[in-house]
């Protein structure tokens, strides 16, 4: 598949970089892109997401990403604080989703999130930890 990113990114090697606003840009095109493989790709193989309200990881995180994306939600993230120290970066966000809930009504999901990104040997920043808390709507219920 072909993608138009405002940024320069390669979706064949990503890197989330070690610029938090460029992270945060790159995070939210590779969600509204709706494309599960595209968007698990930001992540380290061992990485742990609890977005789905459990931790996943492997291919559990991928199949759920797959799966979310294919509605094609649309993101919004504000970056409230971030800290780098060497090769980790710890980055707050907060966040709403746009999205059709299981009786088909438009449904939007608000919360924060913290985000532990990594950067590997490659020197390639990508996602360790995420850990979304939601206010209100699906993860939260």
């Amino acid at each position: 598949m072909s993608y138009t990113f405002s940024i320069d990114f390669d979706p064949a090697r990503p890197d989330l970089t070690g610029d938090t606003d460029t992270q945060n840009e790159i995070f939210i095109q590779a969600f509204n892109s709706g494309d599960g493989e595209l968007f698990n790709s930001l992540y380290r193989e061992d990485s742990i997401s609890n977005f789905s309200g459990e931790p996943l990881t492997g291919k559990e995180r991928l199949a759920f990403f797959k799966e979310f994306l294919a509605t094609k939600p649309d993101l919004h993230a504000t970056v409230t604080h971030a800290y780098v120290a060497g090769d980790v970066a710890l980055i707050g966000v907060d966040y709403k989703i746009d999205t059709t809930g299981p009786d088909g009504e438009p449904v939007q999901l608000r919360g924060v999130c913290t985000d532990v990104l990594r950067r590997g040997d490659d020197g390639r920043w990508l996602m360790s930890i995420d850990r979304p808390v939601a206010a209100n709507g699906l993860v939260a219920d």
